[in-house]
């Protein structure tokens, strides 16, 4: 019901930068995950960290927050390399700061937006399972972020949980596409 609501009020207020395909590895059916972008979230934002600078953030089981700039960036790399619900992207070792684990699991410990978008997929599982306790416990673990003590496991098992399945065909809005660079706008123009 919560989620249901939120989502709904999320819709109100403005349209989604793009949607994508999103679930928990323990999920058998994929999810459609409407993200929104706003520019209190972008890097260079005036907004305090680590509420809105530079931060991503889910708020329900289908609703993720983000900046403009992380938008482009999850664009132009999917361009490159896409996800798919076939190939979702996971968190590397499915951890972002234990660099021995994804230097194990892929030789790099370079995280890409894609896989900051698996883990907030991760969440939106959280999300679904929790319903309106997500957000007091989100806002609370999530600040404790990933590690080795029992506060961490929130962080951590969205890591270890989410999968990213690609951006949903024709969902790009207009107003990302023009953010990006003209030799990119045409693979999101449909």
């Amino acid at each position: 019901m919560f989620n249901s609501l939120a989502t709904s009020w999320f819709r109100l207020i403005g349209q989604p930068c793009f949607k994508v395909y999103g679930k928990a590895r323990r999920e058998n059916e994929w999810r459609v995950v409407e993200v929104y972008a706003t520019s209190r979230r972008d890097g260079d934002s005036r907004w305090p960290a680590p509420l809105f600078r530079g931060t991503c953030i889910t708020w329900t089981a289908s609703v993720v927050a983000v900046g403009w700039d992380f938008a482009a960036m999850v664009l132009r790399e999917q361009a490159l390399s896409p996800a798919s619900r076939d190939r979702p992207v996971e968190v590397v070792g499915g951890r972002f700061r234990d660099w021995r684990r994804r230097l194990a699991a892929a030789g790099s410990e370079q995280v890409s937006t894609s896989e900051v978008l698996a883990h907030e997929c991760g969440h939106t599982w959280q999300a679904r399972r929790l319903g309106f306790a997500y957000l007091p416990v989100g806002a609370l673990f999530t600040l404790f972020r990933e590690g080795s003590h029992w506060w961490n496991h929130f962080e951590n098992q969205a890591s270890e949980e989410g999968q990213f399945g690609g951006i949903v065909n024709n969902s790009v809005c207009s107003e990302l596409i023009e953010k990006l660079g003209s030799d990119q706008r045409d693979v999101f123009i449909s």
